[in-house]
């Protein structure tokens, strides 16, 4: 029998030499004990990832349950509420479920009278909304229907009992109720569609008016107001009186917009409107040099009629320099207006003209190469381009 050999391990510092013999047994004994750690290591291993995953499986089993288990619970509280209201449906009392009826009746006709009063609002305000108009309950129930409920609840009060015939009126009841449930959501349609033109109008006649200095909060008033701001968020879940209060004030808004605009000269002073020149810088027609055009010229025949574009006061009426025969008249917010190279003045100082009133007739007088009105404004004495009144008078004269 072969024996087998042992390992020498020799370990020498300096001078000193120590030497270690490791016998085969004392090796084999080591690898044993190797392979049992390792062993043990991977059984352990296994055993801690298999424990998670039924861990995890149980997790997950769990919540499905749960979840499973709330649904079921959600359909069952959904059921019984289903099953109790019909149940209060059934039971309820015919008088009670009219006079339910009545009430929702009553309070439709209040929206609707209320509605209508916006729908009259808005086309004083210049907005045309289409009529609005909700069935009565007298329209919604018809006489024969009438006449049995009114028939089955004397039965009821003289017999002091319910009625075998109580079941024949429910049908009826049923469907006065859907007809006012109709009429109900009628009405926040067609209120829902009248705020919506009314916004897009106010923000129409706010782009339009805001650069001749009108906008909501009245003319001029920037400076008046107390500061405010911060995101628009759209107001939801208002009740309907909420609602109709909040576009009746926009209604307002959009009137009061209307009234500050018409009171500057937002008119147009002839009917043409073909332009030989316009505001701003220009050759001269005499000199052929830069000069500065206070106003814009409007081409028109010798004698045709020329009106105030906005209600005011005459100032100057007469020859004026260059101007020829001029007509000034005074405006609201210290505007004024000026009307040059007449062939004729038609009004005197002093007088109160209207919107649209004749103040004079074309013509060619003074520094002019032709027929011709020489049209300017003026705000506080400082000319200021025309063309921003005539485009907010085209925008007012939109849907009015």
């Amino acid at each position: 029998m072969q024996r087998r050999s042992s390992w020498t391990i020799v370990l020498r510092r300096g001078a000193a030499t120590t030497t270690f013999t490791i016998r085969p047994l004392v090796t084999a004994s080591a690898a044993g004990v190797l392979v049992l750690l390792l062993t043990v290591y991977i059984g352990a291993t296994a055993y801690l990832i298999y424990r998670d995953d039924l861990l995890g499986a149980a997790v997950s089993r769990q919540v499905s349950m749960q979840y499973a288990y709330e649904e079921r619970m959600a359909a069952l509280r959904s059921e019984l509420d289903r099953l109790s209201s019909r149940h209060a449906v059934q039971t309820e009392g015919v008088e009670e479920q009219l006079a339910k009826l009545l009430d929702k009746q009553e309070v439709i006709e209040r929206r609707q009278a209320a509605l209508d009063s916006i729908v009259v609002t808005a086309r004083a305000a210049g907005i045309e909304v289409a009529s609005t108009e909700v069935a009565a309950m007298s329209e919604l129930v018809d006489t024969a229907g009438r006449d049995q409920i009114a028939a089955i609840l004397k039965r009821q009060q003289r017999d002091l009992r319910p009625s075998s015939q109580s079941p024949a009126v429910r049908p009826l009841l049923s469907n006065v109720r859907t007809s006012l449930d109709h009429a109900e959501e009628n009405l926040d349609l067609a209120l829902n569609a009248v705020t919506a033109t009314a916004n897009g109008e106010a923000d129409r006649l706010s782009t339009a008016l805001s650069p001749i200095g009108v906008d909501i909060g009245g003319p001029q008033s920037t400076g008046n107001k107390e500061p405010e701001g911060g995101p628009f968020v759209a107001a939801e879940g208002l009740h309907f009186v909420e609602r109709a209060a909040l576009v009746n004030r926009t209604l307002g808004d959009i009137g009061a917009l209307r009234q500050a605009a018409f009171a500057r000269p937002v008119g147009v002073p002839l009917a043409s409107q073909r332009v030989s020149s316009r505001f701003g810088n220009r050759l001269d027609p005499f000199l052929k040099r830069p000069a500065f055009h206070a106003g814009i010229d409007f081409v028109a025949a010798s004698g045709t009629t020329v009106r105030s574009t906005a209600p005011g006061v005459v100032v100057s009426a007469g020859w004026n320099g260059g101007y020829g025969k001029m007509v000034e008249i005074e405006h609201a917010d210290g505007i004024s207006t000026r009307y040059g190279h007449l062939s004729a003045v038609l009004v005197s100082v002093g007088d109160e003209v209207a919107a649209g009133a004749p103040v004079g007739r074309v013509g060619s007088t003074g520094r002019s190469t032709g027929p011709h009105l020489h049209y300017e404004t003026l705000r506080r004495g400082k000319a200021v381009n025309p063309a921003a009144y005539l485009a907010a008078g085209r925008a007012l004269r939109i849907g009015s």
